[in-house]
């Protein structure tokens, strides 16, 4: 019996050795395992669990023993559930065949160890790197004490004495043997990944060296003192030295100018005293020529094994050809300069405006966005709207209504477009100051008035606090820029206020006068605060934007104050002291606007050129009206015919400035000119100019697309009465030919 249980036990050993050599040499060397890799893994281990249940040994007469429990637990564990799965059908059809009073116990004794590893495989993921020892130990308890349980399917009469006779070989033997084997099968595994690692380095080793030394890149390696322990073949290519003469050599004396050698030497020493090496550096090289050649390098440290700095390792590019290139462009750039400074300059603004670009690019195309969506969105409100109006089926309520939505639609958009080209006229220094004599209280309360309505809609407080000497009620300055500048900031405080307050104060500080716009609403972020003034900026610029606007009020504002010589600001913060306002519930966030003209009471009359003599203000009616309408856009002049209801008059046309001068030459009873600014040929200014060498008599009424603040005084100062701003309404057109001729009013 002692000669059964060492060949048994020899036997056992020997084939779960074989199925260590499976897992080395087959399965863990392959990185990918196909379906059928895992299926003939599979059938081989299922070999060997039968070979195991072929070579038992008797310890105690009718109980066998085998290690076939060992093997299925360290399968699940290693080769995972297909292969395990076949190897556990394979061993319980044979223990079928087998057949027995034990065959139940053998088949649970089966499924239960390689479940037990294959769960032990899933729930326990860190067996390979953690308390290894007791991982395995643990996993042979576990899966033996299962087997002792399984001893209850054994006929009634042998489990008492196939438990104790079992028990103690299982638990002090077997779950050991699953140790070491689970601990042979993990070593196997590291080594295999050991020499992958190692091989892979040794590769990347291999290749890093050929680019060494087949590239255009140098690569040195200094010790402490300088000198050169390695160097790779292009940098003995570009410098006309051999191996022997640099080998050893200091890189310093032999490499460096003198000028720069010895300042170099000791930047390097220090920083190796330091362990700061200067990561990158651009250096000067001597050939042995003489010739100079520069560098580029990235350089580290190199440590020994006890972490003392040894010296340095430089990889670098030669970048003498774009050196030599940059001074012939810095030489042909003082040429350039020398013959011309203008353009010197202008190629200086090109590149701040370059970098300011690359720097804001992100912020214009929010911008573009925003603006797009702005025009758009009204757009497609009158297309569509002007479609359905089409309609027969629609009442006169709802027509009525969809024309007001186009009416305001059309109004936003015109207000899109206006600050496009506003902004557009100061950025290339367009706009010019008008200045004139300016009631500063009675403009500030027109501005705060026809904002009133908007306020109440929202009940909000609105107050107007003007704390003004009566002397300093006129002011010279630009009164539409004025009225500009107090429309946005009125307006946005009240656009981005839900509750609470809008506030405007007005007071006089030495030779200024200093404007507040205070409200409650949303406030500014600290990190939006320097933006919000600039172009192309709003505080917020995301797709979901809660406020409509293009977001060049506050850039179109900055720019006029600065053009009024004054100064504009903001305080924005939770922390800010109360907001002056009547409603304590207000009054701790929201945003402080201020800005500041100066206190100029010096007037500067005008001689302007007048052309219409009140006391002989005509009595005609419509219908005997005589106009010229000139006009080169079609749909625009059948508007205007449209929009004066001019039905049985005579009504004149030209569709360019020379065509206007001729007709009035050949009619001097023409009674009215409605002139277009920009035509072909001749522009309406020019005609305009022509005309009244021969008729100063005739009303000329300018209209014009432009929105220039100085569009007024410079059709007046053309010869025209009055002038009108595309687009305006019938009515507006009339009101306005009424002052100078009395026409019938709708």
């Amino acid at each position: 019996m002692g000669n059964s249980i060492i060949l048994g036990l020899l036997q056992n050993i020997a084939i779960l050795l074989s199925f260590t050599m499976l897992y080395e040499n087959i399965w863990v060397k392959k990185e990918s395992k196909s379906y059928k890799a895992k299926i003939i893994t599979g059938f081989i281990l299922g070999g060997i669990g039968v070979l195991l249940m072929f070579t038992p040994w008797t310890m105690v007469t009718g109980i066998v023993f085998d290690t076939r429990s060992v093997m299925l637990s360290v399968s699940g564990l290693f080769f995972g559930p297909i292969p395990t799965f076949i190897a556990m059908i394979a061993c319980s059809l044979v223990r079928i065949n087998i057949g027995g009073g034990g065959m139940w116990m053998g088949l649970a004794v089966i499924i239960s160890s390689g479940g037990i590893g294959l769960l032990w495989r899933i729930y326990r993921p860190f067996w390979r790197t953690k308390r290894v020892y007791l991982e395995f130990l643990a996993l042979g308890l576990i899966v033996h004490a299962v087997m002792l349980f399984c001893t209850v399917l054994l006929p009634s009469d042998k489990v008492f004495i196939t438990f104790k006779t079992i028990a103690f070989p299982l638990l002090f033997i077997y779950s050991p043997a699953t140790m070491i084997l689970g601990l042979l099968m993990l070593k196997q595994y590291k080594n295999w990944q050991n020499r992958l690692v190692q091989q892979k380095l040794m590769e990347t080793e291999r290749r890093l060296s050929l680019i060494l030394e087949s590239g255009n890149i140098i690569s040195v390696m200094l010790n402490k003192e300088g000198n050169i322990t390695f160097c790779n073949k292009y940098l003995l290519n570009i410098t006309g030295y051999s191996l022997h003469e640099v080998i050893g050599k200091n890189w310093f004396d032999l490499f460096i100018p003198d000028e720069i050698r010895t300042k170099l030497f000791q930047i390097f020493t220090q920083s190796l005293l330091n362990d700061n090496v200067v990561k990158n550096n651009e250096n000067q090289i001597l050939t042995k020529e003489g010739e100079l050649i520069y560098i580029y390098c990235y350089n580290i440290s190199l440590q020994s094994e006890t972490g003392d700095v040894i010296g340095t390792a430089s990889i670098g590019v030669n970048i003498t050809e774009s050196k030599n290139f940059e001074q012939e462009l810095l030489e042909k750039n003082s040429e350039i300069e020398l013959q011309n400074k203008n353009y010197r300059e202008l190629n200086e603004e090109l590149s701040v405006a370059k970098e300011l670009s690359e720097e804001s690019s992100k912020l214009k195309i929010a911008f573009l966005n925003n603006i797009s969506h702005e025009i758009r969105t009204p757009f497609n409100s009158i297309l569509g709207l002007l479609s359905i109006i089409q309609e027969d089926e629609l009442s006169v309520t709802e027509k009525t209504k969809y024309f007001e939505i186009i009416n305001k639609s059309a109004y936003q958009l015109m207000n899109t477009i206006n600050d496009i080209v506003e902004i557009s006229l100061i950025q290339t220094g367009q706009m010019k100051l008008q200045t004139s004599k300016t009631n500063i209280i009675g403009l500030s309360e027109e501005v705060f008035n026809h904002y009133k309505s908007n306020a109440q809609s929202k009940n909000l407080i609105y107050k107007l606090n003007i704390d003004l000497p009566k002397d300093t009620e006129s002011i010279a300055t630009d009164s539409v820029k004025f009225k500009t500048i107090l429309s946005v900031l009125i307006d946005n405080a009240i656009k981005f206020t839900k509750a609470g307050s809008v506030e405007i104060n007005i007071h006089k500080d030495n030779d200024y006068l200093v404007f507040s716009i205070n409200d409650t609403g949303i406030g500014i972020p600290d990190n939006k605060k320097h933006l919000i003034f600039e172009k192309f900026m709003q505080a917020d610029v995301s797709n979901s934007r809660q406020f409509e606007g293009s977001g060049l009020g506050l850039s179109i504002a900055k720019a006029y104050v600065e053009m009024l010589r004054g100064e504009i600001w903001v305080e924005s913060d939770a922390s800010l002291p109360d907001v002056p306002s009547t409603n304590e519930k207000y009054g701790k966030s929201g945003s402080r606007f201020f800005f500041t003209i100066p206190y100029d009471i010096v007037f500067h009359k005008k001689n302007d050129i007048q052309y219409f003599d009140e006391a002989k203000r005509s009595e005609k009616i419509n219908n005997s009206l005589k106009v010229l309408i000139a006009e080169d856009d079609e749909s625009s002049e059948i508007y205007i015919a449209l929009a004066l209801k001019i039905t049985e008059k005579e009504v004149l046309k030209a569709r360019n400035g020379m065509e206007a001068v001729e007709i009035c030459r050949l009619n001097s009873d023409i009674d009215l000119i409605i002139m277009d600014i920009k035509m072909p040929e001749m522009d309406g200014y020019e005609a305009t100019r022509l005309i009244r060498q021969f008729n100063k008599n005739v009303i000329i009424i300018d209209q014009t697309a432009y929105v220039q603040s100085n569009e007024k005084e410079t059709a007046l100062a053309s010869g025209c009465n009055d002038y009108i701003s595309k687009p305006y309404t019938a009515s507006s057109l009339k009101k306005m030919i009424n002052k100078y001729i009395s026409i019938e009013m709708d």
